[in-house]
């Protein structure tokens, strides 16, 4: 049990982190480092990709803290 809570805890860990990298920033963030800015806005449209990114990172924070929690617990 503990076995398969740490690596969905490691999993939620990477995906968190790509998501928050992959939103836009104030510059251009990691998309305009890469020279891919935009590659993102022409696929999801401007508000689609924000839209869908800060659903996501809610669901993976929301996902971090449940999986911190058990993990304490047991």
């Amino acid at each position: 049990m503990i076995t398969v809570l740490t690596m969905m805890h490691f999993i939620i860990c990477i995906l968190l982190v790509a998501v928050v990298l992959l939103q836009k920033s104030k510059g251009d963030g990691l998309s305009g480092a890469f020279g891919g800015g935009g590659a993102l806005t022409a696929s999801f449209g401007n508000r689609g990709a924000a839209t869908m990114l800060s659903k996501a990172t809610s669901i993976l924070a929301v996902l971090f803290m449940v999986t911190s929690f058990l993990l304490a617990i047991f």
